[in-house]
C-alpha cells in the first residue's frame, strides 16, 4: 500500500507543476488536458485534468480540478519530505520558501533532526525533515 498525494490548484495547475519538478528534480508522467479527454467550458480546454510526478520513491499527481469547483488547501495538511542529505534538504527548503511564508526555519531539533516548516507560492503547506 502506498499514499499518493493528489494536489488540485485553482487554474495554476501547470505552474505548480513545473515549479515541483524543477524543485524535486522529478520527470511528469500522464500530462492531459482537459480538451484531450472531452469537450470541456471554453476556458478549460488547456488546464490539467491529471499529472503525475515521480521524484525518488515518492510521487505526487496534480489537476486544476473540476470546472467551477473552488479550491481551499485549508490548514490541516501538511506534505512531509524525509531526507539524508542537509544539502539536499536545505535546497529544496529555500526553494519551496522562494515566494512563500517560512512558518519554522529549518533547524536542528530535540530529536535531532534538521526539520523546518513552510508553505509555498502556491499555498501547499510542507514539512521537511532530514536525518542527521
Amino acid at each position: 500500500m502506498k499514499l499518493i498525494p493528489y494536489l488540485n490548484f485553482a487554474g495554476n495547475t501547470e505552474e505548480a507543476l513545473n515549479y515541483y519538478q524543477k524543485v524535486f528534480n522529478g520527470t511528469v508522467h500522464d500530462l492531459n488536458r482537459f480538451g484531450d479527454m472531452f469537450p470541456p467550458e471554453a476556458n478549460y480546454k488547456d488546464k490539467i485534468m491529471h499529472a503525475r510526478l515521480e521524484f525518488g520513491d515518492s510521487m505526487l499527481m496534480f489537476s486544476d480540478g473540476m470546472p467551477g469547483t473552488p479550491i481551499d488547501h485549508g490548514n490541516g495538511i501538511y506534505l512531509s519530505i524525509g531526507l539524508n542529505d542537509e544539502a539536499q534538504a536545505r535546497s529544496i527548503f529555500d526553494q519551496l520558501g522562494e515566494g512563500g511564508k517560512i512558518t519554522m526555519p529549518l533547524e536542528v531539533q530535540f530529536w535531532g533532526a534538521l526539520f523546518g516548516q513552510v508553505m509555498d507560492k502556491f499555498g501547499v503547506s510542507w514539512m521537511i525533515n532530514c536525518e542527521m
